[in-house]
């Protein structure tokens, strides 16, 4: 005989003044489980328990634990792309902002790294986040930014003219990620990395991301 399969809870209606406050507990709720016990080992009641709400009203906001992680991927990847915003409005040069750029995604580590260790390590368990969906558009977004600043430093004579800038701004990105997967699995300055050791990875990660990319010097 085969049994019923369980059903999310149905979405109740809720306050719409604190609707925004409450999807926001349990987004980072999510943060804090998923980097504690894995996107695969918790459940939706893990989530719940940790904001403090009940279990059905995490389905009023999220209708799988799949659209949570996505939720809290596409939200992260959002204040990125706030920031690159930010940077490049401001004044300096292209490299300057590429610069600032790493700089901010590596002091992230250090103030939130349980987001980091989300994002970097449920990224590469779950890759269908990244084909599709809000994850995908955002993480687009950030490199068309950041290839539009490699583009601005080649028109004003400052980076390589010879790198195409989508590769050149996905080497940025990708060497950002390598090592802050080194630094999440305490390979870069052990477990609990101290400013120093934040500062100097901050410092050596500028000048091997950009070291391909700018014009050489006489």
């Amino acid at each position: 005989m085969n049994r019923p399969r369980r059903r999310a809870p149905a979405r109740a209606p809720a306050d719409p003044a604190a609707e925004p406050e409450k999807r926001r507990a349990i987004l980072h709720a999510a943060v804090r489980v998923f980097a504690d016990k894995g996107y695969h080992g918790c459940r939706i009641a893990d989530v719940a328990r940790q904001a403090g709400v009940a279990y059905g009203l995490v389905y009023h906001y999220f209708k799988n634990k799949d659209e949570l992680l996505e939720s809290v991927f596409a939200e992260q990847w959002t204040i990125f792309i706030q920031a690159i915003q930010a940077i490049r409005a401001g004044p300096g040069t292209a490299a300057e902002h590429l610069a600032a750029v790493c700089r901010f995604a590596l002091d992230i580590f250090r103030t939130a790294p349980q987001a980091v260790r989300v994002l970097i390590l449920e990224v590469a368990r779950t890759p269908n986040q990244l084909r599709a969906g809000s994850t995908r558009q955002t993480f687009e977004a950030a490199l068309r930014l950041l290839a539009d600043m490699v583009r601005r430093g080649q028109e004003a004579g400052e980076l390589r003219r010879d790198v195409d800038p989508v590769i050149g701004a996905a080497s940025v990105l990708g060497a950002l990620e390598l090592n802050l997967t080194a630094m999440v699995v305490g390979l870069l300055g052990g477990p609990a990395p101290s400013e120093d050791d934040v500062e100097r990875v901050k410092r050596q990660v500028v000048e091997a991301a950009l070291g391909g990319l700018l014009v050489a010097r006489r």
